[in-house]
């Protein structure tokens, strides 16, 4: 439900609808019992001059916004990447401006409906002055939703947005700090009894339900084991669980049903997702066709902020208990291993002979070095000879191959990260 809410144009603008609704019909009714002093010296007519107006109005205001809002999206879409689209489509603001900008025609329709065709009537000047309101409201709205379109056009502004939203999902899906996570070896467990099938529609995995799960998991006594780590594409028939002790009273439905399935990857519960984003701005901006290795230094500066964050943290498979100490609830998750592939392997392929890259790369490599715990060191040490070895096979002479493996916190015209040893 919650990913349903969060996909939907209809739930936040229907709302709008239904509050100009209500509000058109209970304004007029205000009007005997309003403050004269406060009259706007207008006639009937011109009252139903001025709803009609807003009426119109507004609605080809709405449609005009909504399709440079869309091409604004499809330029974001094919200068940066297609994730934006879903981005745009979940973004709360956009809902809520939607709404703002036909609340004030569907108030000033409902209203016109109360202005009798008499000119003796009372002026609707408490009507007249709603509608006004909420014109001034749909202004900022408008405003505000420019700006937002406008983000979606500056790379440092999407990549923090992108940051943030995987350190909040690193923080819900990697809770534990390093070596504070009880651990459990899945060969530890009683031999798997039964293979849950996954009988709906195929999908991705975005989210799970967790809560449902581990209910489950305690009315039958036994562990569950998910097969498929959040983001995976699962075909109709795959197997889904796999049931680690008695599964005589296990539900397989509500089980297949605490996995959410949807046409695309989110970054709820999906960290890697979001530096998946980050990876492909900077590849697209590395192509031959653009040619913009700035724009690939600075998704370099996000992903050393979040590599910091996850080198501290105990990554890789999680393990829920319930109140009792038993374990419950297995959910692959990838490691630091795979987290750090999938953030510089790409980007140090295709940014090979951009010197600004491959300097701010080993800047990166050289500061997870000082940050990291020791454990997390054999794999970035990996990476640092994968870029010793691309660069002496992208570079030919021994001087241009040492100026594009010095260190540079900025890529070019900067310096290296400042050594952490304390004492002479």
């Amino acid at each position: 439900m919650h990913e349903w809410f969060a996909r939907s144009w209809l739930v936040i603008p229907s709302a709008y609808v239904l509050g100009a609704l209500v509000l058109g019909e209970l304004a007029p009714q205000v009007e005997p019992f309003r403050d004269t002093r406060f009259d706007f010296q207008i006639g009937v007519d011109d009252a139903r001059a001025i709803l009609s107006t807003v009426a119109g109005g507004m609605i080809s205001f709405t449609g005009i916004v909504v399709s440079v809002a869309v091409l604004v999206v499809q330029f974001g879409a094919g200068q940066y990447t297609p994730r934006l689209v879903l981005r745009f489509r979940r973004d709360p603001l956009v809902k809520h401006a939607l709404g703002l900008f036909v609340a004030p025609a569907i108030y000033a329709l409902v209203t016109l409906r109360s202005i009798a065709p008499d000119d003796d009537q009372l002026v609707p000047n408490f009507s007249i002055g709603v509608a006004l309101v909420l014109l001034v409201f749909a202004v900022i709205a408008f405003f505000v939703l420019a700006g937002r379109l406008l983000d979606l056009l500056r790379p440092r502004r999407l990549f923090r947005r992108l940051a943030h939203e995987c350190a909040i999902a690193i923080r819900d899906v990697y809770p534990y700090m390093l070596g504070d996570e009880p651990e459990i070896e899945v060969a530890s467990l009683s031999p798997a009894s039964e293979v849950v099938y996954h009988r709906g529609e195929a999908g991705i995995i975005s989210a799970i339900d967790l809560h449902r799960m581990m209910v489950t998991a305690e009315r039958a006594g036994a562990v569950v084991e998910l097969l498929w780590p959040v983001g995976s594409f699962i075909p109709v028939d795959a197997p889904l669980f796999r049931i680690h002790g008695d599964s005589g009273h296990i539900d397989a439905a509500a089980l297949d049903r605490s996995v959410i399935f949807t046409d695309e990857r989110t970054i709820t519960q999906d960290p890697a997702y979001a530096i998946r984003a980050i990876v492909d701005i900077a590849v697209r901006a590395l192509s031959p066709a653009i040619n913009d290795p700035t724009t690939a230094t600075e998704s370099l500066d996000l992903i050393e902020a979040l590599l910091h964050l996850m080198s501290r943290r105990d990554l890789g498979d999680r393990c829920y208990f319930s109140d009792d100490g038993s374990p419950r609830v297995l959910w692959p998750a990838p490691d630091w291993d795979q987290l750090l592939d999938l953030a510089l392997t790409e980007i140090r392929h295709y940014g090979i002979r951009a010197p600004q890259v491959t300097r701010r790369l080993r800047a990166v490599l050289d500061s997870l070095m000082q940050i990291a715990p020791s454990e997390r060191h054999p794999a970035v040490l990996k990476h640092i000879a994968l870029l010793g070895e691309g660069l002496a096979s992208a570079y030919a002479g021994e001087t241009e191959r040492e100026h594009a493996s010095t260190p540079d916190h900025i890529g070019l015209g900067g310096f290296s990260q400042p050594s952490l040893t304390i004492g002479d």
